[in-house]
């Protein structure tokens, strides 16, 4: 392996959470003490060449979900905000919504703040460049917040409203996208950044799971839950989407 390629693995290297996806969201109240919590920058090496196709990918799409997710806040809060939202899973579940990926968009906006940075000629046509912040969690004292599990689809006598049936068809929708944007921008060829990346994988198994647990209130009832219709153009963050309806 040459230099340039040891050098590139280094300044990739991630924190052991970080390299089983859970980068960047935890806070471990046990690692305080009396100073400040330490943030780690993570770098990229590359070639000149490849730099600016990899600095766009990241941008188109930071561009996207960045948006997406400020949408599902929006309609996670409305639906919060709705009297007739009574089913206690789907309240649980829009709850976890609000709190993780509004920590996600922090981290989304950090890389942006990376990413726009000029890349550092190196030597024989290398460069390096800043892509992510790691530690926002533990210096933010953020906690992910788990969804309501598959135990609590056992209360079949919940409550459930149509607001409630119209909000799991939506975000739905919603998450569908955001799996769809993830699991594209992983498969890029130009998609070098492996903080993102790590990332996607947070997404794809939280919202899949989420998905699973929307997709259990509709087949409860069937027949309320077909009688509504969503508008994908309607929901909120939906026209910022990547690639795909």
């Amino acid at each position: 392996m040459g230099f340039a390629a040891v050098l590139a693995v280094a300044l990739n290297a991630a924190p052991t959470r970080a390299e089983h996806g859970d980068v960047g969201r935890y806070y471990d109240a046990g690692r305080e003490d009396d100073t400040a919590p330490i943030t780690t920058t993570w770098w990229d090496v590359l070639p000149r060449e490849e730099a600016d196709a990899a600095i766009a990918a990241d941008r188109h799409y930071i561009e996207g979900m960045r948006p997406h997710h400020a949408g599902a806040l929006t309609l996670a809060k409305g639906y919060l905000a709705d009297p007739e939202a009574r089913n206690p899973v789907l309240r649980r579940l829009a709850g976890s919504i609000l709190r993780n990926q509004a920590f996600e968009i922090l981290l989304l906006d950090t890389v942006g703040e990376q990413v726009r940075q000029p890349p550092v000629p190196l030597f024989g046509g290398l460069v390096l460049r800043p892509v992510a912040v790691e530690g926002l969690g533990q210096s933010r004292r953020i906690l992910h917040t788990p969804g309501p599990g598959p135990l609590a689809l056992l209360n079949g006598g919940a409550p459930t409203t149509e607001t409630d049936l119209r909000f799991a068809k939506e975000m739905r929708v919603h998450h569908a996208a955001a799996v769809r944007m993830a699991r594209n921008y992983n498969a890029g060829a130009e998609a070098r950044n492996n903080f993102l990346r790590l990332m996607n994988v947070n997404i794809v198994t939280d919202q899949t799971q989420e998905i699973a647990i929307m997709d259990r209130v509709l087949a409860a009832h069937p027949r309320r839950a077909a009688a509504i219709t969503v508008d994908p153009a309607s929901i909120p963050g939906m026209e910022h989407m990547m690639g795909g309806k």
